[in-house]
């Protein structure tokens, strides 16, 4: 067990657009290649004479969470897609190798799979998750996420958000079933 949210994650998405989805688990992506990018929110700044600040003012940070996922023989393309844009929105949970440690679950964003090709990696889906406002809270919700055998084959996931923002009370709980892909 670690202390650290590091390692090899589990990567689960969820078709918000189609009704009966249930959550995907994807396949593991390329070695070092997840990662959630922030992108510093816009500063507003109110200088006073004698180039001093009287206050400073940031707008929200947004987030995406970018990873690659090899095209292997027989592999399903993780996300439907045409031209790299997929049509629909979807959901992001992301666990981290210990399920102990903290992961985190993004309500809905806007999703492109590239295409790509290297010689040195063969031909790679390069996806990213562009989040959008949650309904509350952050746009990143920061928590435990649980994986459980179901009845069979079945599987359910539970996201529980640990780390609240200011002035929230409540915690954000998400429970579903999840569709393992093929290899």
């Amino acid at each position: 067990m670690s202390n650290l949210a590091w390692g090899k994650p589990r990567i689960f998405v969820k078709d918000l657009d189609d009704a009966n989805a249930d959550w995907k688990e994807l396949n593991t992506p390329v070695q070092d290649s997840t990662e959630l990018q922030p992108t510093k929110g816009d500063k507003m700044e109110a200088p006073i004479e004698g180039g001093e600040m009287e206050e400073v003012k940031y707008k929200d940070s947004t987030f995406a969470v970018v990873y690659n996922i090899r095209k292997y023989k027989n592999r399903e393309v993780p996300i439907p897609n045409k031209n790299g844009v997929a049509s629909h929105h979807y959901a992001f949970i992301l666990q981290p190798e210990d399920p102990t440690n903290i992961g985190f679950y993004i309500e809905k964003t806007t999703v492109t799979v590239d295409d790509t090709f290297t010689p040195a990696d063969g031909a790679i889906w390069a996806i990213q998750h562009d989040a959008l406002a949650a309904a509350s809270g952050n746009t990143v919700k920061w928590g435990t996420v649980a994986i459980a055998n179901g009845t069979g084959d079945a599987k359910t996931i539970t996201f529980t958000e640990t780390q609240l923002p200011e002035g929230q009370t409540t915690a954000t709980t998400v429970t579903g079933d999840v569709e393992v892909l093929a290899a």
